[in-house]
C-alpha cells in the first residue's frame, strides 16, 4: 500500500496539544468524499486503519520502560543504537510503520516513522500502548527551532535547548534534569502536532502509565507536511535546513547534523571544550540520568530505521522511473 495515494482515505483528525473547537478544515465537497451513507441513511466513516504487530510479541513484558524514537530525532538517536535479536514489525494497512525490539537492559525500543496519514496516528499509538502497557514512557521527537517562540525569561545561554513535556507526575530524573538546566519546558503559544502528540496523549490516559515524558530535540530542518506528501530523503542525509537558519549561541551552526552533534557532545566545539571543564552536553546528561545504556552517541550506522530507508530508496526509484515514462 502507498501512503501517499491513501492519505485521504479517512477524515483528517488533528492531534495537537492545544485547545481546539473540533471543526474540520474540509469543505462540504471534501467531507462528502470521506463519507458514505449506510442503508439506514446514517453517515458512516471510512474504515479505521488496521494496525498490526508481527513477530515475537509474546516476549514483550508489560509494565516496563518504553522509549519511542520518532521521526528525525529518533533517526539520529538510532544511529547509535545496536539492533540485534528478533524484532517486531509494526504495520499500518500492510505498510511497515515501525519496529520494536527489547534491549539487553530490558528497555523496549520503538522506532517509528512520521510519514503516515493523520487518520492512522491515534490508532497506531493506541495499539502500541495496548500491547506494551509500559509503566514508564519516553518519547523522543523534534521541534522546529527557527519557529519556536521562547519564553521571555529564557536564559540567553540556551539558544537551542532540549525541551520536554511530562505527565502530572514526572519521573524524578526528569525533574532533576530540569533543575540542572539540561531540560526546559515546552511553552505556549507553541504547538505540537502529529505522532509525538498522539503518543503522549495516549500514554497520559493509559491506566498502566505512571510517568510519561516527551523529549524534544531542536532541529533546523524544515518540518514535513502533517499529512504528506512526505520527502523520500532521510533527514540524516538531507541538508536543506543548513542554509535557512543559523542556530547561533553554543553552536553557531545551521546544519541540523552539526547541531545534533553539539547536543550529543560529539561536535567540534564541544570536543574542543571538553578538557576545559565545560558543562556536560545536554544529551549526555539525559543519557546518564535516564540510564540509556543502549545508546552510544559516538557510534554511527545503527539499523533501527533500515526498513524506512529501504522504503525511501524504493520510492525514489519509482519517482525516477515515472519521469521517463
Amino acid at each position: 500500500m502507498d501512503f501517499e495515494r491513501s492519505q485521504y482515505s479517512a477524515p483528517v483528525p488533528s492531534y495537537a496539544l492545544e485547545s481546539s473547537s473540533g471543526e474540520s478544515e474540509l469543505d462540504d465537497d471534501e467531507l462528502a468524499a470521506h463519507t458514505r451513507l449506510s442503508s439506514r441513511g446514517k453517515r458512516a466513516l471510512a474504515p479505521e486503519p488496521a494496525v498490526e504487530l508481527s513477530g515475537p510479541v509474546e516476549r514483550l513484558q508489560k509494565g516496563g520502560e518504553a522509549v519511542f524514537l520518532v521521526g528525525e530525532a529518533g533517526e539520529r538517536i538510532a544511529q547509535g543504537v545496536e539492533v540485534g535479536g528478533d524484532a517486531i514489525r509494526v504495520t499500518v494497512d500492510g505498510e511497515q510503520a515501525g519496529l520494536i525490539l527489547v534491549d539487553a537492559s530490558g528497555a523496549i525500543l520503538v522506532f517509528l516513522s512520521t510519514a503516515l496519514p493523520l487518520a492512522s496516528l491515534h490508532p497506531l499509538a493506541s495499539k502500541i500502548y495496548d500491547v506494551l502497557e509500559p509503566a514508564s514512557s519516553t518519547i523522543v521527537a523534534s521541534y522546529h527551532l527557527p519557529s519556536y517562540i521562547p519564553p521571555a525569561d529564557a536564559p540567553s545561554s540556551s539558544s537551542a535547548p532540549l525541551l520536554f513535556l511530562a505527565s502530572p507526575s514526572p519521573a524524578a530524573s526528569i525533574s532533576k534534569l530540569k533543575s540542572e538546566g539540561s531540560l526546559h519546558h515546552f511553552n505556549p503559544p507553541n504547538l505540537l502536532h502529529g505522532l509525538p502528540s498522539a503518543l503522549l496523549t495516549v500514554s497520559v490516559l493509559s491506566s498502566a502509565s505512571k510517568s510519561s515524558t516527551l523529549l524534544l530535540l531542536p532541529t533546523t530542518a524544515p518540518p514535513q507536511p502533517l499529512n504528506g506528501p512526505f520527502s523520500p530523503v532521510s533527514p540524516i542525509t538531507a541538508s536543506a535546513g543548513a542554509s535557512l537558519y543559523d542556530a547561533g549561541g553554543p553552536t553557531g551552526l545551521g546544519d541540523p547534523s552539526a547541531l545534533f552533534r553539539e547536543l550529543a557532545g560529539t561536535g567540534r566545539r564541544r570536543s574542543a571544550a571538553a578538557g576545559a571543564g565545560a558543562s556536560k552536553a545536554p544529551l549526555q546528561a539525559v543519557k546518564e540520568a535516564l540510564g540509556w545504556s543502549w545508546w552510544d552517541p559516538t557510534k554511527q550506522g545503527g539499523q533501527g530505521f533500515a526498513w524506512l530507508e529501504k522504503r525511501r530508496k524504493e520510492r525514489r526509484r519509482e519517482e525516477l522511473s515515472s519521469m521517463y515514462m
